[in-house]
Order: C-alpha cells, then structure tokens, then sequence
C-alpha cells in the first residue's frame, strides 16, 4: 500500500468511528484544521503517528470525548446574527410573553452547543427588555410574574466554566448589543462586562451532547445554530425529531442560516421565517394532519430546503 492510500485509509478508520460513536461527519471539517486538532491528540498520547492514533480510539472508548473537545470550533459572540435576533426580539419574544400567560407564567428557553455562553445571555437580555418595556402585557402586574428559564448546554466543560463565570470582554458587548440590551449587563472600570443579577438568575449551564436523550419537554424556544452541521445527516435527523418532541405546541425552533428541516422533522414545524431559519412547532393534531397530507405545502418547503 502506497503512503498515500495507508493515509487515506486512516483518515477513513477515524471518520466511520466518529461516525458510528458519536455521530460526527468529518467531511464538514477542512482537512488541513482536521490534521491540526487530531495532531494535538497525538501528541498528547504521545504516540507515533495517526494510524497508531486510530487504533488508540478503537481500543479506549473515553478518547472520544478528548477528540471531540479538539475538534470544536467555538466560533460565538453576543447577538452573532443581527437580523436573527432582530426578528426574536421584534416577533418571537414577544409572543413567548403573551403566551405565558396561558403557561403558568413560566418560558422555558434552551441554548444547544451555547459554547462560552454569549448566546444565553442575549437571549435572556432581550427578555429582560421586552419585560421592562412591558409592551406585550397590558396589566403591569402580568409581567412581573413571569419567570424565565434558559438553559444552556454544551460538551466542553472548559468552554462551560468560562460560561458560568460569565466575565465578558466589554467591548465585544457593546460592538454588537442592542443599546436597551447592552444595558442589561454591568460594564466595569477594568474592560469586562458581566450579566447583571436577574440576568445570571435567568440562566443554568449543563453540560451535554445533542446526542444524549432530552430530558426536557414542554420546551417554548430551542436555539441551536451552526452545531448541527458537523453531525451526519442520520444523526442530525434523530436530533432534529428530539427536538420537536422537546417543544410545546407552537413553541420556536431557531437554526443556523447553512441549516435546514429535513426527513420527518420537516412536516411537524411551520416556516415562521426561511431567512433567519425560524420554525414554529405545530400541535400535535395539525402535525398528524401534515404528514397524513404528504408534509409542508411548496412554499414551507422551498423555505426548508
């Protein structure tokens, strides 16, 4: 065997075993990063080269979890997608608010792949705003009852402590936060910002997979942008079903803009708005009726694809 097929047939034997263990497709990652991150296992084991690598995985199941470590790509920012958080501050959060009043007066919000938890705490932030505002309750005494729960997940636990310490750069806050946002957190004299008390009591971090069972339900808002691109298609269609079952009737889903719906997922969710990717989850029965009726109708389904 040439070098270059011994090489080949490496990168192959760790690919099928990510894919078969933790449902990560390798083909989304550039080749020259890929060598890079499994390089700083290598090293780290100190072993010889990438074929021994590949053998060290198959034998030690807990490497997968160090690899997949490496191989994130933690790319987040406060409100990352302007016009996306835009149309959740403009229709989606105050929808949420009217809604909770037919909900115990309770919203409960998940963060998927939350990364260093910049994400959380603009979302809690545009609660916050739209509550101090008080535009979408008419009796002042309604929007002090309601309670707001955003849980962020992700399986970095090194990514996840910076999160629950939550000290930002100030800076990066203020260059992409909405002014009435920015003001929800504490800027101080030394360059960092911190989410304010009613903010940080908003939000819980966990660290979990996507590939783990929800133990959630009665979900009213999942954001899980640009994760679900590095699982295979088998694996992103499992998630995506785990996630409409985990969201209430007419609860939101939120993608990334290189996402989509696909497989049975597709006809249980309406297209609310195809450019930020936002989904609202039908009830139960009108979900049954649209896959008795062969799925979305063309327009929902040119938005998806």
């Amino acid at each position: 065997m040439s070098i270059r097929a011994e090489a080949d047939h490496t990168w192959e034997a760790i690919h099928r075993h990510l894919i078969e263990r933790q449902g990560l497709d390798l083909t989304r990652y550039k080749e020259t990063y890929l060598k890079r991150r499994l390089l700083v296992r290598v090293r780290a084991l100190r072993l010889p080269g990438f074929e021994a690598y590949a053998r060290y995985l198959r034998r030690h199941p807990e490497e997968l979890g160090p690899l997949q470590k490496a191989l994130s790509i933690k790319v987040t920012s406060f409100f990352r997608n302007r016009s996306c958080f835009a149309f959740l501050e403009e229709r989606v959060v105050p929808d949420l608010l009217r809604r909770s009043e037919t909900r115990r007066h309770r919203i409960a919000v998940w963060s998927a792949g939350c990364a260093t938890g910049e994400e959380p705490y603009s979302l809690a932030a545009l609660f916050a705003s739209a509550l101090d505002r008080g535009a979408a309750f008419p009796a002042c005494n309604g929007r002090s009852r309601v309670m707001v729960r955003i849980t962020g997940t992700d399986l970095d636990e090194t990514a996840l402590v910076k999160a629950r310490g939550a000290v930002f750069v100030a800076r990066a806050l203020l260059d992409s936060a909405p002014a009435e946002a920015a003001g929800q957190f504490d800027i101080r004299p030394d360059g960092t910002a911190t989410p304010s008390a009613r903010l940080r009591g908003m939000v819980r971090f966990e660290r979990e997979s996507l590939l783990d069972p929800i133990g959630r339900e009665e979900l009213d808002l999942i954001v899980c942008r640009n994760v679900l691109i590095y699982f295979s298609l088998e694996h992103q269609e499992r998630i995506l079903s785990r996630f409409a079952a985990a969201l209430s009737g007419g609860g939101y889903l939120v993608l990334g803009r290189v996402e989509r719906l696909f497989g049975e997922a597709r006809a249980l969710f309406d297209v609310v708005s195809a450019r930020d990717r936002v989904y609202r989850r039908l009830p139960s029965d009108a979900a049954a009726g649209a896959t008795a009726g062969g799925g979305p109708g063309r327009e929902e389904a040119r938005a998806c694809a």
